[in-house]
Formats: C-alpha cells, structure tokens, sequence
C-alpha cells in the first residue's frame, strides 16, 4: 500500500501548490502589475517634463527660428567618365 499513500501525498501537494499559486496570481499579481505601471508612468511623464522644460529655456517664446542645412557643392559630371552600353550576350547555341 505504500504507492497509494506515495499516490494520495502526490496528489494533496499537487493541489495545494496549485491552490496556492493561483490565489498568489489573483491577488498579488495585479498588485504587482500596478505598481510597475504606475512606475513607468512616473519614469514617462519625469522624462517628458524633462525635455519638455529643456527646449523652452532653449528658445524663447514668440521668437522664430528657422534652421537650414549647408548645401552640398555640387561635383562636376564632365570628369566622371564615359557611358557605356552593354548588351547581353546568349550563350546557347540552340540555333545548330
């Protein structure tokens, strides 16, 4: 008879684990998953004011700005080279 105690202590630990698990994942985790949100949220918005106060004491207000980039000299084509035209060539030789 010891395969059916050995049976009946798997079957009461498998249950109780279970049982255990799934309350520590309908009460804990959703407290977990808050806080991290709620972590993020405050690490987004920290940085969004950050870079949001940044580019107003860069810039005053009512002031416009407009910013170009340098044109490229243009290179000269005349030195480039000659085009040439190739064709394909059939190596088959099914017209024999």
């Amino acid at each position: 008879m010891p395969f059916i105690r050995g049976l009946f202590l798997f079957l009461f630990w498998f249950f109780l684990i279970s049982l255990i698990l799934r309350l520590l994942v309908r009460y804990l985790l959703p407290i977990l998953l808050r806080r991290y949100i709620k972590k993020k949220q405050q690490q987004f918005h920290s940085q969004f004011h950050f870079d949001n106060s940044q580019t107003k004491t860069n810039e005053d207000e009512g002031n416009v700005s407009i910013s170009k980039k340098p044109k490229k000299s243009k290179t000269k084509t005349d030195d480039i080279g000659e085009y040439v035209d190739f064709e394909e060539i059939d190596d088959k030789k099914d017209n024999l």
